[in-house]
Formats: C-alpha cells, structure tokens, sequence
C-alpha cells in the first residue's frame, strides 16, 4: 500500500514503487476524494494513438453521465507517450496515475519487443493490465469497501448500472461482474473487463490481479480464489452467451445493432457494453465486427440522447 495520497490539485505527487521485483515511476494526480463506502471505479489506460485516445474519452464520458452515485474515478496510464496524455491532465473530476515504466513480466526485461516472440509479445497487454490494477490497489485508501476494475473499450450506458452491482454484494457473494467467461474454467471466471469486489476481502485473502498465462488472465484468480474460501460471485446476463437478449433493446437505441458484448440487470435493461479490443490492442487496425469509428458514435448517440 502506498501513503495515502491527498488532495493534489496544486501539482502531482511523485511516487515509486515496487511490483513483481520492478520499481515503477508514478505521478499521481488526485482531484476526487470520497468516503470509504464510495466505490473507486479504476479503469487502466493505454494511448499508443488517437483511436484508443477516443476510446479512453468515451469511457470516461459515459461513466461520468451514467454514475451519478458518489464514486472515484481513477484513470491509471501505462507510460503512454507523453504527449497524448495532456488532455487527461486537464480532466478535473478524475483521479489520475500516470506509470512512466514499460510493465514488462520477468521473462521479458531487457528483450527488445522487436527481437521478442509473438506469444511473448500477445503475455505483455495482459501483464500490463495487471501492473495497471495492482497500481490501482495499492493507491486506495485505507478501509475502502468496494473496488472496480474496468476497460477502457467497455462503459456503462445505464444509470443506475454502479448501484446494481453493488447490490449485489452481499451474504455470500463478494463480487459482481458484467460477463462471466467459460472457456478458461468449468465454473466460469468473471472477466476483469468490468466488475466490482468486496475490497476488503481482496486484500484479506491476499489476491492479486496478476495472470496466469496460458491458463488465466488478468484478474481469473481472484473469481477463483474467492471461491475456494466459500464465496460466489455474481454475472450479469450478457448476449455473448445469450445473443437473443439483444431483442430487448429498442430499436431506436443506436446500441441495439452493435456486434459486442451487451450485460443487462435483473429487469431486463441495458446497463453495460464491452467492444472487446484491449488496452494494448485499442489501434486503427479492424478486421471484423464493430469498429472502433462504429463504436463511438454510436455511443456518443446515446449519451447525447440520454443526457
């Protein structure tokens, strides 16, 4: 755990710390300060260009149209170039660390990505992602309640969406997602493209968010380990496994035709989007499905139409 960062609005705070036996560079910029039962939303960042630069926009937008519950918005940015981060700088209702050190797993230090393999180079998104969250651990306060993890290609396009999940959090459940994934366990890994988990139980039970990779990414053995000590886990309804709940959105909805990820609450509505690129993969390169050029406008649709 880091020292507890206060209010920082006159400049960033410098801070170093140690992950996975490297020591990463920070600047933390803290402009939101909530109480402990306030969720901390973290969303981990990365902007190799203008197209994730976009897509880090329109995140941030929705959740702040979308989350009128008391919250902290965290942004944590792995050591994009310096000149695509001005515009986060001047964002002023966000709490925001920029990590200025590459994250590298072990196997990686000191290779130069060009002389890398592909499979090497495909572990280090995911390996960055969890450096990201970890960050984002450890700059929380002391007692906070409830942390969640969020990509920068997913949103939420419902208010109301933070408050469901939190519900949910209660008896014997300890965290709540948007997507459970199948395909790396039989019982289902809630995937860390978004969900929310008791914070204090996390770091009772010492978890991490650090993959496992082939077998599990970024942030499975958390779903796994709270399971283990007698926990379960909430997933929302999502059209990955159900396409046909696409039926439910209006038709006039911009996000109806869409070909992503969709998650809904208990009543049917549509609380959350995921388009499925990456942090590491969010570039102009588009192969099939929805673009990333569909992707914002069609949510920059909804927001003007919500808001």
């Amino acid at each position: 755990m880091l020292a507890p960062i206060q209010d920082s609005t006159a400049g960033p705070v410098a801070q170093n710390l140690n992950l996975d036996d490297r020591e990463y560079d920070l600047e933390i910029y803290r402009r939101v300060i909530c109480g402990a039962d306030a969720p901390r939303i973290v969303v981990v960042s990365y902007q190799q260009n203008h197209v994730a630069r976009e897509l880090l926009r329109i995140c941030i937008r929705s959740v702040k149209a979308f989350t009128p519950e008391e919250h902290e918005l965290w942004v944590i940015d792995n050591n994009s170039p310096r000149e695509n981060l001005t515009w986060l700088l001047d964002c002023p209702d966000i709490n925001l660390a920029l990590n200025r050190t590459e994250p590298l797993p072990t196997e990686a230090r000191g290779t130069r990505r060009h002389d890398a393999s592909a499979a090497l180079q495909g572990a280090w998104g995911s390996y960055a992602n969890a450096v990201g969250l970890e960050i984002g651990v450890r700059l929380m306060d002391p007692g906070v309640r409830f942390f969640m993890s969020l990509h920068m290609d997913a949103l939420p396009c419902r208010a109301g969406w933070l408050s469901f999940l939190r519900s949910k959090i209660t008896g014997n459940i300890r965290a709540a997602g948007v997507r459970l994934d199948r395909t790396r366990t039989s019982e289902g890994v809630l995937h860390v493209l978004g969900y929310m988990i008791d914070f204090r139980e996390f770091k009772r039970l010492n978890l991490d968010f650090f993959p496992e990779l082939p077998g599990l990414d970024v942030g499975d053995r958390v779903t796994i380990k709270l399971r283990e000590a007698g926990y379960q886990v909430f997933a929302c309804s999502n059209t990955l496994w159900q396409p046909e709940l696409a039926s439910q959105i209006p038709s006039s909805s911009p996000l109806r035709d869409l070909h992503v990820d969709r998650a809904f609450d208990d009543e049917g509505n549509l609380i959350f989007l995921h388009l499925g690129r990456g942090v590491r993969r969010s570039s102009g390169l588009h192969s099939k499905g929805t673009s990333t050029e569909e992707w914002i406008s069609a949510v920059d649709k909804h927001l003007d139409a919500n808001l």
